[in-house]
């Protein structure tokens, strides 16, 4: 934790804090390299027999560490079966499952079930070059969560894919700036909006009273991050103040930590969504900071400071303009919190993205077709309904 207190912090807190520091390179390093060998290996087992009723199965990686995308897949595998359309996440060890959430999804891998024509694929926007080795009559899905990653494994291919593909049935994004970047691009190729959900549970608004305190996640622009609190300390603006790293936390202390945070700020340089800042407006706290292009629709000027992405200068203005008025109106910043918490609630309710789910999936299922209507990029474009 960063105090901004303007105490130099002591040599042997120093020394701990650059030794986890490379620790934590390590592991990261460590792990993706192991993410990559696993990937290499995970491929899709066909079979040609159909069953009684088609499954979709969402391929995943076999990665134990926290993220949203993932999450979000388990989610609409949960929604799926607890509307009758069988689902499952395909990871390709036997055994293996996500243990940094709690869930009780349905989860098998790619030695214990084959996909037929009958079913219908679900690979991430990172593993369209997994289908090369698809035959022909499967029906698969990208579910596009980073509309900026589509073309970094492999540009040509994805290209090809996205625009030829033949059996590329759809795909389904998560914010409209994606759905539009991709619509775009492949004017062919049918897109659909599903918008994430926020867990009133996890991420509640909260009635205790906060501290001065300032929370980032570091994980993301953390080159940015420093380099605004060191404008802000050279000002002296963090006198008074404390700033919080939020990492290495699981979602309900992820939740419990925002709480505390009169403001948040996001360094997202290239989202599909934005869920972090998303999750900081629903537990109350003012979100200052890049809306990184996918989080243009719920990043609103009345109840946020969104910056231009890249813009760090903005950033560290827009802050110290926040503390200013916080100086006069110390309740000013909750106003802002609260507000921004009734939106995004509403706007990514859980009741929302299960009827999207539900209404994508069996319409491209046969067998499921007759479950809802499907839903439609043009009916997204709308955006987060709240804002009528």
């Amino acid at each position: 934790m960063y105090r901004a207190s303007g105490n130099p912090t002591p040599a042997i807190g120093s020394l701990k804090t650059a030794v986890k520091n490379v620790a934590r390179s390590i592991r990261e390093e460590t792990g993706a390299k192991i993410d990559g060998f696993r990937r290499r290996r995970l491929t899709v087992p066909v079979s040609s027999v159909p069953p009684l009723t088609g499954t979709v199965y969402f391929l995943v990686g076999d990665h134990d560490l926290p993220a949203g995308g993932i999450r979000v897949i388990y989610r609409h595998v949960d929604i799926l079966n607890a509307a009758g359309i069988p689902a499952a996440v395909l990871h390709r060890r036997r055994g293996f499952r996500c243990t940094w959430f709690e869930h009780e999804t349905q989860v098998t891998d790619t030695t214990s079930v084959s996909v037929t024509p009958s079913d219908l694929l679900v690979v991430s926007e990172l593993d369209v070059d997994l289908l090369r080795g698809l035959p022909r009559g499967f029906p698969h899905v990208v579910f596009n969560q980073n509309v900026h990653l589509t073309w970094r494994r492999d540009a040509e291919w994805a290209i090809q894919h996205y625009s030829r593909g033949t059996d590329l049935r759809a795909v389904v994004t998560v914010s409209r700036h994606s759905a539009e970047l991709i619509a775009h691009a492949f004017v062919d190729t049918p897109v659909t909006v599903v918008h994430p959900s926020l867990d009133r549970d996890l991420f509640r608004l909260g009635n205790a009273e906060r501290p001065r305190r300032i929370g980032y996640m570091p994980r993301r622009g953390k080159e940015d991050a420093a380099l605004v609190l060191a404008i802000l300390r050279a000002r002296g603006v963090l006198d008074q103040w404390e700033v919080v790293p939020l990492q290495n936390l699981r979602s309900e202390k992820v939740g419990d930590a925002l709480r505390t945070c009169r403001i948040y700020m996001t360094f997202a340089h290239q989202e599909g969504f934005g869920l972090p800042a998303v999750e900081a407006m629903g537990c109350g706290a003012y979100v200052i900071g890049y809306h990184g292009f996918g989080g243009l629709e719920h990043f609103r000027p009345d109840f946020s400071r969104p910056v231009e992405t890249g813009d760090a200068l903005g950033v560290a203005r827009a802050i110290e303009a926040t503390l200013e008025i916080e100086a006069v109106d110390p309740q000013w910043c909750q106003r802002q919190g609260r507000a921004a918490s009734q939106f995004v609630h509403k706007a990514y309710s859980p009741q929302r993205e299960a009827a999207e789910v539900v209404a994508f999936y069996s319409s491209l299922l046969p067998t499921q077709r007759s479950i809802t209507s499907g839903s439609s990029y043009e009916r997204a474009k709308e955006g987060p309904r709240p804002n009528q």
